[in-house]
């Protein structure tokens, strides 16, 4: 299994970390490493934190169109801002490279966010998008 996705704040010479946060507890990570993303999601994070991530990440060209994608959204408990999301699919041509088409593991707690990940897929349809509450699982799709 791939370690990437294995510790969001683990080091490498090729992985960029950007995270910040109002409050500790509320926070949005991103990690990077070539065409892999790993965004953890904690507590009730505002868009606003969600987008600068984003556009630091588009500055430093280290977001890219057909990133295998794994948001870990098991401790999150706030609301999503659909504002926010809305101007996060204008950022960037996420769907351009049909080379690696994008792919997007959603790992959740049981239960929880299903329609969420339906109306995320909705914004970003050229993306697939898929539901876990097993990391391995979410993992190996990602890599098929």
């Amino acid at each position: 299994m791939d370690q990437f996705y294995s510790d969001i704040d683990g080091t490498g010479p090729s992985i960029a970390h950007l995270c910040g946060g109002e409050r500790p507890q509320d926070s949005i990570k991103l990690k990077i490493c070539g065409h892999k993303l790993m965004i953890t999601v904690s507590g009730e994070p505002s868009g606003h934190l969600l987008l600068e991530q984003f556009q630091e990440g588009l500055a430093r060209k280290l977001l890219r169109p057909g990133m295998r994608t794994l948001v870990d959204m098991t401790r999150f408990v706030g609301v999503v801002d659909w504002q926010a999301m809305a101007k996060l699919r204008e950022m960037a041509p996420w769907s351009k490279d049909k080379n690696h088409p994008p792919k997007t593991a959603y790992l959740l707690r049981e239960g929880g966010g299903a329609l969420l990940v339906k109306a995320v897929g909705a914004l970003f349809p050229d993306s697939e998008h898929r539901i876990f509450t097993e990391q391995a699982d979410a993992i190996v799709w990602l890599e098929s």
